[in-house]
């Protein structure tokens, strides 16, 4: 059977962070019959962002959906979706997902919103699978937001009616226990998605694709309660798991991004079509360990609260290459630099002392700002 016969399942485990997804027993096993991506990184850390990037394999900027304010900016009258791909070579194309703006809708045969308030994903999902299992061949993009819901209700919420966060941001212990709390829904979830493929008798024509559009903040900076205000690992930091019948496993631990997700689907499903707009490179070329050189990441965001909010446009922009990152914050024009070998956990601000690494990465940064038309002044 040619990969381009097979039904393809994209699953987004929003918020998940990269990590906890090894704590997940049953995402655990299907890592040992899959190619996974451990140091997969997002280009942008909040999910309407991040999804459109996947979707367009283009940076934020580069696609319209740069701010929280622009989820309706997307540049549908000149990008050509993965969907529109899949569709017009015969892809019955689905979706279920949060509300009708967080993904672009062109190309999708039906489009699904769930409840998040009331949806139970696992009986939902696997009914969806279920019914598409008499499709000749399918797209299927699943939302699963269980623990980005249950992050606002115990988080977002109550900390807007607190009258100081200095609480919160003094109890990573039990801020790390709340979050890991979430982590046995998940796996359930996980699952869930497995038995309905058995039982619906297409697993071994099935391609199935787990990732995270995000990471989530669990107190370790000031002023980043939940994800987009900052450019820091822990929102950064996300995974690709990638099944496919009767590969031999590999994990792949060379850095990538989410805008990876698109190119490496056309090439899963054979597409030629060539599109010389598309940022992203295939996964398969780290699979096939034909690249030697570490993938550039650049991100960018603008967070909706924080300490300097920009929904409209984004004002935190980094680069990360070989392990050395480079932050801008540009409301208050302040430069951060880490060794991520040395201080993973970007602890210690190294910007006047690296003189030469910080010289060549504003030159990345520089080149990122220009070719998605970000006219920005680094100071």
């Amino acid at each position: 059977m040619k990969n381009n016969d097979y039904n393809i399942i994209l699953v987004n485990l929003d918020g998940l962070r990269r990590d906890r997804v090894t704590k997940l027993k049953t995402f655990d096993l299907l890592k040992k019959e899959s190619y996974f991506f451990e140091n997969m990184d997002t280009v942008a850390p909040y999910t309407f962002a991040s999804l459109h990037a996947i979707f367009s394999g283009m940076y934020p900027s580069k696609n319209g959906v740069n701010g929280y304010y622009n989820i309706f900016k997307f540049k549908k009258d000149r990008i050509k979706t993965i969907t529109e791909y899949l569709h017009q070579t015969k892809f019955y194309t689905s979706c279920d997902v949060i509300d009708d703006s967080v993904i672009p809708r062109q190309g999708f045969d039906e489009f699904n919103i769930f409840d998040e308030e009331t949806v139970n994903f696992s009986q939902r999902h696997s009914q969806i699978i279920k019914n598409l299992s008499k499709k000749e061949k399918f797209f299927l993009f699943l939302h699963y937001t269980e623990t980005h819901r249950d992050l606002v209700r115990e988080v977002v919420r109550k900390g807007k009616q607190e009258s100081t966060n200095d609480k919160y941001y003094n109890s990573l212990k039990e801020n790390s226990d709340r979050y890991n709390s979430y982590l046995p829904s998940c796996d359930k979830y996980i699952s869930s998605i497995m038995k309905a493929l058995e039982e619906s008798k297409i697993k071994e024509k099935t391609i199935l694709i787990f990732f995270s559009d995000h990471g989530t903040s669990i107190g370790e900076k000031e002023g980043e309660k939940f994800y987009g205000v900052f450019t820091y690992e822990y929102t950064l930091n996300v995974f690709c798991l990638i099944n496919i019948p009767g590969i031999t496993p590999k994990n792949i631990k060379k850095q990538c991004r989410t805008i990876d997700i698109f190119p490496t689907i056309m090439d899963i499903t054979e597409n030629v079509e060539n599109n010389s707009d598309i940022q992203g490179s295939s996964l398969y070329e780290l699979i096939n360990d034909d690249e030697s050189n570490e993938r550039e990441l650049f991100v960018e965001t603008g967070g909706l609260y924080g300490p300097w909010p920009s929904p409209s446009k984004p004002n935190v922009f980094c680069v990360k290459i070989n392990n050395k990152k480079l932050i801008y914050n540009e409301t208050p024009q302040i430069w951060e630099f880490y060794d991520l070998i040395k201080d993973p956990c970007e602890k210690n601000n190294i910007y006047k002392s690296e003189l030469s690494d910080v010289i060549n990465l504003k030159k990345r940064l520089a080149h990122y700002l220009e070719i998605n038309n970000l006219k920005i002044n680094l100071k």
